[in-house]
């Protein structure tokens, strides 16, 4: 283990649990517009980083990660997800969850009034960190399956 902690078997489940969790709540602030909390997820801006299926493809730190997961929650409407074949590793004070997430909605341009279908089928990997205010994201890893189109059913 990194740290050198003794973790038990229960304590393993509570931080897996955990992170479950966290991850949940992380798609679901942004299903429900909840977009002020979405850093709050982040680990502190000397640590997170982002690569994302989406524009741009650079790492992203936790400011520019922000904005655009506000910008992206913000304007899609009817938004859903699944998560599948989750699975977390926990390394000490360090974790590693590995996860496909699909996803729906429709982009609403709100200059035209007008929309259109958006989603993906994406493999995850997020990095977490312990910190003081329990598991944070310390890196968020999205790319996109090269030949998924959203009327094919993948499992």
């Amino acid at each position: 283990m990194l740290s050198g902690r003794n973790v038990g078997p229960d304590q393993a489940d509570e931080d897996k649990k955990a992170i479950t969790s966290l991850i949940i709540a992380f798609f679901e602030a942004g299903k429900n517009k909840d977009l002020t909390t979405l850093s709050d997820f982040h680990s502190s801006p000397a640590v997170f980083s982002k690569f994302d299926e989406n524009p741009p493809y650079t790492r992203q730190n936790s400011e520019e990660a922000f904005v655009y997961e506000q910008a992206a929650f913000a304007n899609i409407s009817d938004y859903s997800y699944q998560i599948d074949d989750l699975k977390v590793d926990l390394l000490g004070d360090a974790a590693v969850a590995t996860f496909y997430l699909t996803y729906k909605g429709m982009f609403i341009n709100d200059y035209s009034f007008e929309g259109s279908p958006v989603g993906s089928r994406a493999r995850v990997t997020m990095v977490f960190n312990r910190t003081g205010r329990g598991w944070r994201m310390a890196h968020e890893h999205f790319s996109r399956f090269p030949d998924w189109v959203s009327t094919k059913t993948q499992k």
